[in-house]
């Protein structure tokens, strides 16, 4: 019996070693993804990683510039701030700085992959017509790619110029530009036009099912991103709330206060 007990708290604590170990796997991976340039992020934001390398080195040398040049005007007015302090804020600052950018660059990737999701919905409801009023695959996408403005419709536009020149299929060329910039809608609509454009399949109505879940997706999407800022300003209101509960309670326990001790 002693042995059986022990063999299974043995392997209760292997198990939990095993566990732990994963989950510190993770968080490293995690850590690293947060402050690493992400090569998907430069590509749907069209950006060089060398104006990205030059970001971070220019905002570290300004984070660490402020607080040193803090000291020097101090000094030169005969207060000078603590030195010590003034090193570790602007090692700190230097630190901070230098991450900026890439978490700027996050933010803006994940704002211009929520926009191309949504012109692409738009395209797709283009292409969907174009198909119904007879035209090919391949005219359909190069017309409603010619139709819509901005950056979107401009990169398939891109896409489907490249295709053509170096004589590949377009589909192949939109799904290898899906997985570049991170949108995984992209190769989705490669395969259906794949579909399309190899065996002959009517892919009209699963375009439009496609553009019509993609809308569904994004409203979604809008009503999180809503409810989270409802969820976020309710703490505000509570801070203030406390504080006004302080001032209001202040006076009267100033006046307890006082008179327990006189």
């Amino acid at each position: 019996m002693s042995a059986i007990f022990g063999a299974g708290i043995g392997l209760g604590l292997c198990m939990m070693l095993w566990s732990w170990r994963g989950h510190r796997e993770r968080a490293v991976d995690l850590a690293v993804s947060r402050f690493r340039v992400d090569p998907k992020h430069l590509a749907v934001c069209d950006k060089d990683v060398r104006a990205v390398a030059v970001e971070r080195l220019l905002m570290a040398v300004v984070g660490f510039a402020l607080p040193v040049s803090m000291f020097v005007v101090t000094a030169m007015f005969g207060t000078p701030l603590p030195l010590g302090g003034c090193v570790i804020v602007a090692v700190v600052a230097a630190v901070v700085g230098f991450h900026v950018p890439v978490w700027q660059l996050r933010d803006r990737a994940r704002t211009a992959r929520r926009d191309f999701r949504t012109s692409l919905s738009a395209y797709l409801d283009l292409v969907a017509i174009l198909l119904a009023g007879g035209a090919g695959i391949e005219t359909a996408l190069v017309a409603a790619a010619r139709v819509g403005d901005g950056p979107s419709f401009a990169s398939v536009a891109r896409c489907l110029d490249i295709a053509r020149a170096a004589r590949r299929s377009p589909w192949d060329v939109l799904a290898e530009h899906g997985e570049r910039i991170g949108v995984d809608e992209l190769p989705q609509l490669a395969s259906t036009i794949r579909l399309g454009g190899e065996h002959g399949a009517r892919m009209t109505a699963s375009l439009v099912a496609k553009a019509e879940s993609m809308r569904a997706k994004q409203m979604a999407e809008v009503e999180a991103r809503a409810n989270s800022a409802t969820e976020r300003m309710g703490l505000p209101m509570v801070v203030l709330f406390l504080g006004f509960l302080v001032l209001l309670g202040y006076p009267a326990m100033h006046m307890i206060s006082a008179g327990f001790g006189g």
